[in-house]
């Protein structure tokens, strides 16, 4: 776009290029796209919160009629590759990582378990009945002051649940407090929330099984750095990996960042060399998807009589889940960057 061009549209409507396909319904998402030879993969997702994983038998989902192929974590030939930060990764962050399937261990409710392909949608959830999972369940981390206290691990390598601490400051804010006239301290707390699309997230998977060209529809956002990680944990070249946008209906920041899925489903078409649909149902969509916000920030602001602020110090604790995936670390660490709102460079503020 030249200067002439940029200009032509400061201060001026735009006209939408994209509302005639989507008022005549000849808009194309990802669950429209239909492919020769395609199947359909539906995921068995954890009931417990947190529990050791001690058997999976797939053998009855596998002898149901249209049923291609069903597998677990000890089925899958590849290894099995942490889903990286692609925000905000903050030194700790490192040791919660998930992966794309359970274990040994799930750690919410919704991780996935096992997999099925079959000929179709009902086929292949029909056949998630069949699977028996023995789980053996821990207690629950439900609540910030559980994952501090630390009597229950997630992660049992890490010794803790908290992710990274870290403090930041400047000014003497003891000073602040010490000769304050008035001081307040209150709790402020953002509750968790999800985004909810109109149309839920969905998946093609491809395998070249000649060229090993791995392809996944439905890609959005973040195609570039989807596409290098996803090269990496198939062990292949970034040039051999295609991401294909269609149109989506609604992302709110939700959609678009690495999930198990989108490795799940290409592991899919190679297993059984066809091309593979997932799209999610709103159940789904609700456990899996990732949450945001969940914050709690205990403030505490020190001020003169006539309402002058002199200081103000913080604590804001973040609960970013069972596992940091992607992004998780940039709403709690914007919620401190933002704590103090437009403080002159003279402020006082921890």
């Amino acid at each position: 776009m030249n200067e002439t061009t940029q200009i032509r549209y400061i201060g001026e409507s735009v006209t939408r290029l994209e509302d005639q396909r989507f008022l005549t319904g000849t808009g194309q998402f990802v669950d429209d796209v239909t492919l020769p030879g395609m199947v359909h993969m539906a995921i068995l997702r954890s009931p417990q919160a947190h529990g050791w994983v001690r058997e999976i038998d797939l053998s009855a989902a596998r002898e149901m009629p249209g049923v291609l192929d069903a597998f677990a974590a000890a089925d899958i030939e590849m290894a099995l590759p942490d889903i990286p930060l692609r925000l905000a990764p903050f030194k700790g962050f490192e040791r919660f990582l998930q992966k794309p399937i359970a274990v040994d261990k799930v750690r919410y409710v919704g991780e996935p378990v096992a997999v099925v392909i079959a000929e179709n949608r009902y086929l292949a959830e029909d056949a998630l009945a069949a699977i028996i999972v023995d789980i053996d369940p821990l207690p629950a981390v439900t609540t910030l002051d559980q994952a501090q206290i630390g009597d229950v691990l997630l992660h049992d390598a890490a010794g803790e649940n908290v992710g990274a601490a870290y403090p930041v400051g400047r000014g003497d804010i003891e000073a602040a407090f010490k000769d304050a006239p008035y001081t307040r301290r209150e709790r402020f707390v953002t509750n968790r929330h999800a985004a909810c699309p109109l149309e839920t997230r969905g998946l093609i998977g491809e395998c070249d099984q000649s060229s090993g060209v791995l392809r996944l529809t439905g890609a959005a956002k973040v195609t570039f750095f989807n596409r290098r990680h996803l090269a990496t944990a198939f062990g292949v070249e970034e040039n051999q990996v295609e991401l294909i946008e269609l149109d989506v209906g609604g992302a709110f920041g939700a959609r678009g960042e690495l999930y198990p899925e989108d490795y799940l489903v290409l592991m899919a078409a190679q297993r059984v060399g066809r091309p593979v649909k997932w799209i999610e149902d709103r159940r789904e969509n609700l456990m899996a998807c990732n949450h945001s916000r969940d914050i709690t920030c205990d403030l505490e602001i020190a001020a003169t009589r006539d309402g002058e602020i002199l200081g103000m110090r913080c604590e804001v604790r973040g609960d970013l889940g069972a596992y940091v995936r992607t992004n998780g670390g940039v709403v709690p660490s914007k919620a401190v960057q933002f704590s103090a709102g437009a403080v002159p460079n003279s402020g006082l503020c921890r």
